[in-house]
Parts: structure tokens; sequence; C-alpha cells
């Protein structure tokens, strides 16, 4: 009998050790305020929204041309496209460019939501990209630009970072 009670109290001991020796990890949810894709941007003034993202669609490395990048968000029927064109047989290297009309930047994000009022085309008009960094598999920039809505005519300022690394096919 005092041996069936000393193996019960081992067996106890043994298990509150095991027990207080290992750590309960939650994990936390993701902050949906964080974007992990291409392209996080804001958009004031007509349209008040975040936008993530995170699907890119094409991407062009030929800086003596122009360098172009465009990416849709999956959950969404949205997409941006962001271009920086050569001016004066320069070719694009990092630095500021200003967008709007004959301008060598282009920022635009496109809302095809048929049933939406703010479906349009939204094209930069003013504003700057910052080019941080390009190479056929990296394009890193920041753009500030207001945009029009090619039918409705209305603007948003529109603001955010580009961070695509990966392998273009």
């Amino acid at each position: 009998m005092k041996v069936k009670k000393i193996v019960l109290l081992l067996i106890v001991a043994l298990g509150l050790t095991t027990l207080m020796s290992t750590k309960c990890e939650k994990d936390d949810p993701e902050d949906p305020n964080i974007c992990n894709g291409i392209v996080s941007a804001i958009a004031t003034g007509n349209i008040d929204q975040t936008f993530c993202f995170d699907n890119l669609s094409t991407y062009t490395y030929e800086p003596s041309n122009y360098i172009t990048l465009w990416a849709r968000e999956t959950s969404t029927d949205v997409g941006f496209d962001i271009k920086i064109s050569a001016v004066n047989n320069q070719a694009v290297t990092p630095g500021t460019y200003n967008c709007g009309s004959g301008e060598p930047g282009f920022v635009e994000f496109i809302i095809e939501d048929e049933g939406s009022a703010d479906s349009d085309f939204y094209k930069s008009q003013s504003g700057t990209i910052t080019l941080t960094q390009a190479s056929e598999s990296t394009f890193s920039a920041t753009f500030n630009v207001v945009a029009v809505g090619y039918y409705n005519e209305k603007s948003v300022n529109f603001s955010g970072t580009v961070d695509f690394s990966g392998i273009v096919k």
C-alpha cells in the first residue's frame, strides 16, 4: 500500500513539474492595420480608406525607358499602378520624381466595383514618388500624390509605400 502511495505521489510531482516547466504561448491574431503586401496606401478626401495591395500583377524593370509595377488587393477589386519614366535619355535611378501632366512620375489606383459610387480610375495630378531602390527583382519607393477620378473628377490624397522584393517571372 505504501509503494502505491509513493508511486502516485511521484507521478503527481512529475506531472506538476512538467506543467510548471512548460509555458503557454498564445498566438496574437494578426493586426488588421499592418499590411504585409507589396504596397501599403492610405486614401483621404473623396475616399477615406486604407489599402493593402498584396498581389503582384506585373513588374517591368527597364530603367533606360521606365520602371512600372502593377498590384491588386486579393480581397477586393482595387488595383494600383506606379510608373517612373526616363527623361532626356537619363535612366531611372533612386531619387524623387514629380507626378502630373508631362512629369516622369505616375500613380494610379483603380476601383472596379460596379456597384460602388467610388468606381473610377484615380490618376495622379501632382505630388511625388521617391524611389529608394530598384533592380530586376526589387522596387522600393514612397509616394504622396493628389489623384483625381477620371469620371467623377473628385480628388483623393493618396500616399504610401512600395516594398517589392521577390522573383519576377
